[in-house]
């Protein structure tokens, strides 16, 4: 059982270090490890992630309705990676509006509103970037309807996202037209466009791909240019490389192809549109009826880095009985593209769709990608958040990680494209993954997140007889009860410690749990944070973990 507690120690050493394989140490003196002679042996097992697999999820919109909150976005600030900003869809007054989510503790808990109505009722499709100085830019469609005036609008944050300004009009009333499945980027190259705003979208009803600049924070935007070579297309995404280079990418939806398109000066002109692959179809609807494009999550590389200006986009097609999630990578800023890597891992072929793929790269040149997949469910239906990492520059990702601990059903809460189009993904570093997906387990869709390292459960094959039931609501603000196997006549004792080690609270007593409130042993409110829990009975040890939101 001396092992288990290594590992669960281990464990949240990984989720603190910025460079876990590099940096991570062992203080045996520390009074929580119990030295033993099987330590050195189990070090080594320690590396292998099978012990850092669970994941907690919780939800991001504090919202009590039964409302939708789907296609979702999330940045962090480079300035601090505990600063995370998320947006998404949010029908929480029975239409569409945009909902925002601010954390400052590295996506553990929660601030959440409606962005404000400035311009017109309704609100869509949300995307957000941020600059080099922590300013963090989302882009929110507004509207009446489809067959009246609308625009999109930009609006800024220079404190982390709690405050924002009036947003500015990047295009509005344009007459006989749609403008829709707009995306945002910002140049963080340092080069002579930085700071440079770029919005792209598709306009309806030519369906034709557009895009606009600022180059002054977003305070203003000039005239829109047409990127698209032609029509039928879909689903733009605006990347800006280590070189300054505007990179657009989308779905043409006729060939069907993804195509790229790329300016060199700053958003002022673009070039001729390249096709970056081949696609068996552009959009398909999925079982239960779910809307899927086959668009490209793309990033670049700009960490200064061995990888530094690789270009990546992770996207869906089929070349077997389902969809997949494929994988290219550009080494010459778009011209030419790797052939396709198949990075989700389950078996080809065995009638399990994934989709909705999205890709970043941290700034330690980790690309990072989730999607949605339905490996678990043998009719296709169901669907669970899976992650997967590359460290080598895009030529082989690590094992496919399950993130979502409850399947979600596609028809949940359905309204308005059921569940959206797409979800997010945002990183600091390969340690600090922060992805943001649309999942029904309340019976409705809401925004849920998770972050890598805070898993509560312990492996069946590392408890003793005496074994830790559950700890209860967990995330928990106020109180949280922690059940534990009653089979043992003697008391049980629970010592609670908090990341760094310190212990905070010892609780003792029987009758199967233990209620903790969340303060020390001086009766003070801790604040919000992971806690391990180690249950003591006897000769027998349990241990979890406790999640405290404040």
């Amino acid at each position: 059982m001396r092992r288990l507690w290594i590992v669960l120690s281990m464990a949240f050493v990984l989720f603190a270090s910025a460079n876990p394989l590099d940096e991570l140490r062992i203080d045996r003196e520390d009074r929580i490890l119990e030295d033993t002679p099987e330590m050195s042996a189990t070090l080594d097992a320690i590396f292998d992630d099978s012990y850092l697999r669970d994941w907690d999820n919780w939800k991001v919109n504090s919202d009590a309705t039964a409302e939708v909150q789907n296609e979702m976005q999330v940045a962090v600030s480079p300035l601090d990676p505990d600063n995370l900003v998320a947006v998404w869809r949010d029908f929480r007054l029975g239409y569409r509006r945009v909902g925002v989510g601010t954390s400052f503790d590295g996506g553990l808990s929660w601030d959440d509103r409606l962005f404000d109505s400035h311009f017109y009722t309704r609100h869509s499709d949300p995307g957000i970037t941020y600059d080099r100085f922590g300013n963090f830019y989302v882009v929110i469609l507004s509207y009446e309807d489809t067959s009246s005036p609308n625009g999109l609008f930009v609006t800024k944050s220079v404190d982390g996202g709690v405050t924002w300004n009036i947003p500015i009009a990047a295009i509005d009333g344009v007459p006989g037209v749609f403008e829709d499945k707009e995306l945002i980027a910002c140049d963080r190259s340092g080069g002579p466009h930085d700071g440079n705003v770029y919005v792209s979208w598709a306009r309806f009803y030519d369906t034709q791909i557009y895009n606009v600049r600022s180059t002054d924070g977003a305070q203003s935007f000039e005239p829109e240019l047409r990127l698209s070579d032609s029509g039928g297309v879909q689903w733009p995404v605006p990347v800006v490389g280590a070189d300054g280079t505007l990179f657009v990418a989308w779905v043409d939806l006729y060939t069907p192809a993804i195509m790229l398109d790329r300016s060199f000066d700053g958003g002022q002109t673009f070039g001729s549109d390249i096709q970056l692959t081949g696609l068996y179809t552009g959009s398909v609807d999925l079982n239960g009826n779910i809307r899927s494009y086959s668009f490209p999550a793309m990033d670049a590389d700009i960490s200064d880095g061995p990888y530094d200006g690789n270009l990546y986009v992770a996207y869906m097609d089929r070349q077997g009985g389902d969809y997949d999630i494929y994988f290219r990578r550009s080494l010459n800023g778009g011209t030419s593209w790797s052939s396709p890597i198949r990075i989700n891992d389950d078996a080809m072929n065995n009638g399990s769709d994934q989709f909705h793929p999205w890709l970043t790269v941290s700034e330690d040149g980790a690309i990072s990608v989730i999607f949605y997949d339905r490996r678990n469910d043998p009719s296709n239906y169901l669907m669970d958040l899976y992650f997967t990492q590359s460290f080598d520059g895009g030529l082989t990702f690590t094992d496919n990680r399950r993130v979502s601990t409850v399947s979600s059903d596609p028809n949940a809460g359905a309204r308005a494209g059921l569940i959206g189009e797409y979800i997010g993904l945002a990183a600091s570093s390969a340690a600090r993954v922060h992805p943001v997906w649309t999942d029904t387990r309340e019976g409705n869709q809401d925004a849920y997140t998770s972050v890598i390292g805070t898993g509560t459960g312990v492996a069946d094959d590392w408890t003793d007889g005496f074994e830790l039931l559950g700890i209860s609501p967990n995330p928990f603000r106020g109180e949280t009860r922690i059940a534990f196997s009653a089979n043992s006549a003697a008391g049980v004792e629970a010592a609670i410690y908090d990341v760094s080690g310190r212990l905070v609270r010892r609780l003792g007593g029987s009758g199967g749990s233990l209620a903790w409130d969340g303060r020390n042993a001086e009766g003070r409110r801790l604040g919000s944070g992971v806690y391990l829990v180690k249950l003591r009975s006897g000769g027998e040890v349990a241990a979890g973990r406790a999640l405290l939101l404040r």
